[in-house]
């Protein structure tokens, strides 16, 4: 059976070569996490069999739900939209607890700070 990879950030360059790179292989399957479910890309991932949802960072409460399942989990920050060090960190404390809340056996964050 396909493990479940949750990807932030798939609509990115990080995110989205994670994602690309997950879909060619059969032993994965790839939930795709993006702030805007209804962009150009996240629907092109939608037609390459990414499940595709909506969540971010800044909302805790959007995270439990997109990591229920997964196997495993990659995480991007979008530093540079502000700039800032503290928000970063926090974006990581909250990725981190919502995956030990769910479950998830593994994380790669992928952060500037």
């Amino acid at each position: 059976m396909a493990k479940l990879i949750t990807v932030f950030g798939a609509t990115g360059v990080q995110g989205g070569a994670v994602a690309y790179a997950l879909l060619e292989d059969p032993d994965f399957k790839v939930r795709a996490v993006t702030r805007n479910a209804s962009s150009a890309k996240a629907k092109a991932l939608q037609e390459k069999g990414a499940e595709v949802v909506q969540a971010s960072l800044d909302d805790q409460s959007t995270l439990g739900p997109v990591l229920q399942g997964a196997h495993g989990v990659f995480v991007v920050t979008n530093y540079w939209e502000y700039k800032d060090k503290d928000r970063e960190v926090e974006q990581g404390k909250a990725i981190a607890d919502a995956a030990k809340a769910a479950g998830v056996l593994h994380v790669v964050f992928s952060g500037l700070e």
